[in-house]
């Protein structure tokens, strides 16, 4: 699977003009512990989280915010994304399309993927849903099960 398979679209976001209390403010409301900081052109030119808030000195986002900014983009492999979150001791990661911020990827989104895959152990067929499939929908089986990785047919 893929970035775009997973990430979540609708991006809170902040200027670096705005104050600190402004990103706090958007944190706390709605409940995220990071924000893309773009400019006009709604390119990522840093990240401003928890931790910028409450442990850096400065009025404005600008001022406190993170300007070295690892991204991906859409195609980017989900293993990969895992790799970067959890070597790179990150939460998220902005997803760029030529440039631009499309969406962003976090730890939870890829729990979240995690939480919905089923796998079918009598024809290995994987599926996504929020709850756990009745049956099959490639052979019938009806013995569908919760799994992070595939399962080898049979198994």
């Amino acid at each position: 699977m893929h970035v775009v398979d997973v990430m979540t679209t609708n991006v809170i976001t902040i200027s670096a003009h705005q104050t600190r209390q402004q990103a706090a403010r958007l944190l706390s409301q709605h409940r995220i512990s990071g924000l893309p900081v773009v400019n006009d052109e709604y390119g990522v030119i840093g990240v401003v989280t928890e931790f910028d808030v409450i442990s850096k000195e400065g009025q404005t986002v600008g001022e406190i915010m993170t300007r070295g900014v690892i991204s991906v983009t859409p195609d980017t492999d989900l293993d990969d994304v895992s790799h970067l979150l959890v070597h790179e001791r990150i939460k998220r990661l902005p997803v760029l399309d030529h440039g631009k911020l499309v969406g962003i990827i976090s730890r939870a989104d890829l729990v979240r993927e995690v939480a919905m895959r089923w796998v079918c152990p009598v024809c290995g067929e994987m599926m996504h849903s929020e709850v756990q499939p009745e049956h099959c929908l490639r052979c019938g089986a009806r013995q569908v099960v919760a799994s992070f990785e595939q399962q080898s047919p049979g198994s």
